[in-house]
This record gives C-alpha cells, structure tokens and sequence, in this order.
C-alpha cells in the first residue's frame, strides 16, 4: 500500500466524485480507479460504492477511511516537522470557516500568512456551523473558526466577541437611535435568521421575556437585509454579519449587551501540527488576543 493510494482514496470521500478527485491531485480518472481498486486488493475489501446516485462508502470504508485520515495527517505534520529542521516552512493548512468570518477576519490573516509563509498551502472549507464540526471531528479540515456555543468537545481558542445589531430601514424610528433594547422591538414585524446565529437571538428574546411577531425566517443575510430595507421587518445580526448586508439599511447596536465569541477550533491544540501552530499565533496576533 502507498500514501498515494491512501490520498486518492480520502480525497474520493471528500470530494464524493472519482472525477474530482483527480482533478484535484493532478491524476487521469484511469490514475484514480486503478489506485483504488490496488488498496481494495491489498485490504481484500470493497471499500467504495459507485452509482448513479454518486460515490458512497462501504461499512468497511467507513472504519478504513479514519486510519487513512490519522496516517496522512501524521504524515503532513512529520512532512512539516523536517521542514523546520531544515529551516523551511512548507505543508498545508485546511481550514473551515463560514460566511462573516471568512469576510471578516480571514483577508488580512491570509495576506499576511502567505507573506510569512509563501511555501505553505492554504486550503478553505466553507460551510455552516454543524458542518464546519463535523469536517474537524472527521479530519477534513485542520482546524476551524465556530462560535463558542458550537464547540462540543473541541479544544477552543477564543478570539472575538461579535456583539448584536438591530438593522432597520434608514427611514425607520429606531434609525435615529444610539442604543436599541430588545423590549423596544415590540410588534416591529421581525425577520430571524436561520442557519447561524438564530439561537442566540432566540435566547435574547426568551431571556427578556420578549415574544416577537416573527413576520419569517430566512437563512441568506443579504436577503434579510434587502427585505428590511424594503420596510418589510427589522432584524438583528451580528456585527460581522453588516459587512454582508446590502441596500439602504441602518445598523443600531443591541443594548443588551449580547455577543456571540468566535474563536478558532481544533480536535487538539496540543498535538497540533507545526503549520496550525504558526497560523494560531499569527491569527492571535492579528485579532489582538494575546
């Protein structure tokens, strides 16, 4: 068996497609299938299902493919730790990431990573909060940015409170306002968000006793903003969420002093690799968490 092997074989889960899968490690499809079906003679095991459907794993795939995930990254991580040695910075970096932060935090981190580090790949995963979870519970990705709340049992670094804004049409009464409280809401027709920040918002309204008349919810947050603008509700997102948001819309930040805490995730800190180390510091660094 070789790395090769072991590299198409978690690149075809990744990607669920044999035809994706050489695009993205430079192989010929015949390259692909003739790698697998090596692994699966060595093993004597069907590891992959192909059908109309897709690509699927076998129960035997499904306990093979996590040895594969720990031999590839104790590979990398042994890959960067000879590079050190040899005063060289190289490897890959997978990170998972969603939409605010992605706008938000990782431009300038990015930037001044490859300056630092222009042999190391960076690679992004961009998804929601239970998928990002899941991708670094499964070894897809590295490391992740998750909410606090969002964390289970993840090692969790913390990097910045993103506090609540109300947003509401720039004629609105409430646009003129420094401070908004979340009992001034009242019978507003309100917009919630899904997918994302819903349940801290949910909580605000619970913990004050306040029930809005939830005129619908929407997960898209240029969506929620373009039907505020159009006098259609008033909603609240956090603060990084506004960099997103569109049309002529005002933003008034939440009295209550609610926040969501962003911060970076990992299976394990400790036994991190040498290039997730150097993009943990970098990333404090940056955002001032020191």
């Amino acid at each position: 068996m070789t790395l090769l092997q072991y590299e198409v074989f978690q690149t075809i889960v990744d990607t669920k497609s044999f035809t994706k899968a050489g695009e993205k490690l430079g192989l010929t499809q015949g390259a692909v299938s003739h790698a697998i079906k090596g692994l699966e003679s060595e093993l004597n095991l069907t590891l992959l299902y192909r059908n109309r459907s897709g690509i699927t794993l076998t129960k035997e795939g499904e306990v093979i493919i996590d040895y594969i995930r720990q031999i590839l990254t104790k590979t990398e991580q042994m890959k960067q730790q000879a590079g050190r040695m040899n005063g060289l910075e190289i490897g890959t970096i997978r990170i998972g990431t969603f939409s605010s932060v992605s706008v938000q935090l990782l431009p300038l981190i990015i930037k001044k990573f490859h300056k630092l580090y222009p042999a190391i790949r960076v690679e992004f995963y961009e998804g929601g909060y239970e998928e990002i979870r899941k991708m670094i519970l499964q070894g897809e990705v590295d490391i992740g940015f998750l909410p606090a709340t969002e964390i289970d049992n993840l090692d969790f670094i913390n990097l910045v409170d993103d506090h609540l804004y109300v947003i509401v049409p720039t004629d609105h009464t409430f646009a003129k306002k420094k401070n908004i409280s979340i009992h001034d809401i009242g019978t507003n027709p309100f917009i919630m968000p899904k997918g994302g920040c819903d349940a801290l918002i949910k909580r605000v309204f619970k913990e004050n006793d306040v029930k809005p008349y939830i005129y619908c919810e929407i997960e898209d947050n240029p969506t929620i903003s373009a039907m505020v603008e159009q006098n259609l509700g008033i909603s609240i997102v956090p603060k990084m969420v506004l960099a997103v948001c569109i049309g002529e819309i005002t933003s008034v930040r939440l009295e209550e002093n609610y926040y969501r805490s962003i911060g970076l995730v990992a299976n394990s800190f400790e036994h991190a690799s040498p290039v997730v180390q150097a993009f943990v510091d970098l990333t404090k660094k940056c955002l001032k968490t020191e």
